[in-house]
């Protein structure tokens, strides 16, 4: 497998690991869709950028899916099952509705595998995060981001939980206000913004 020199360029514009996740499809209203995700490669790349694994483990996680192919295989399609799970959950969010009972039982699934590996570990006098999953484990990528997930789905933030109008990219308001409109004011924003002024001077 050969590494997707797009993973470095996707933006970062859901201010929420796992709404950023859910954006790594390039443009949500057009079809047919263009993943950025290809592979357990891919998967891994993205991890790095993120931050979820350093250097040193994603070459770890690289030989772990190059010297199995279908574990990595089958890594990938868990994981692209998650990522389509949770941009329902949360589109459904968005527009005002309450999650689907089949999509909700596939969540608590995916928590009842995965977080039954989190764990607390001690730091001097006080205790961080952690994962009892093995080295080469893919699970270490995913699980953090379900986790984030959970955490969203039961805060104050929830409403905040938005859908780009041009791209459908989504994103939490993280804006005092609570006016943010689009996933970028520099991609989409400007975007919107040119094709209203077209449209004022035509009609003009």
């Amino acid at each position: 497998m050969v590494k997707n020199p797009e993973i470095a360029t996707i933006s970062l514009d859901g201010e929420a690991l796992c709404l950023n996740f859910t954006n790594t499809v390039h443009h949500r209203k057009e079809e047919p869709l263009r993943d950025y995700l290809k592979n357990s490669l891919d998967l891994i790349a993205w991890a790095e950028k993120v931050e979820l694994v350093d250097e040193k483990r994603g070459k770890r996680l690289e030989k772990v899916v190059t010297d199995n192919p279908k574990k990595a295989r089958n890594f990938f399609v868990t994981a692209i099952t998650l990522r389509e799970l949770l941009f329902r959950m949360f589109f459904s969010i968005t527009a005002g509705k309450k999650v689907g009972a089949p999509d909700l039982a596939e969540f608590n699934g995916f928590l009842k595998n995965d977080l039954a590996h989190l764990r607390l570990a001690p730091v001097d006098t006080r205790y961080k995060e952690s994962w009892d999953f093995a080295d080469d484990s893919l699970q270490q990528i995913t699980a953090p981001i379900l986790k984030d997930a959970y955490e969203l789905l039961l805060s104050d933030k929830l409403r905040r939980v938005k859908e780009c109008p041009n791209c459908g990219w989504l994103f939490l308001d993280t804006t005092k206000n609570g006016k943010r409109r689009w996933c970028s004011m520099k991609a989409c924003g400007s975007n919107i913004k040119a094709l209203e002024w077209y449209y004022r001077q035509k009609e003009g």
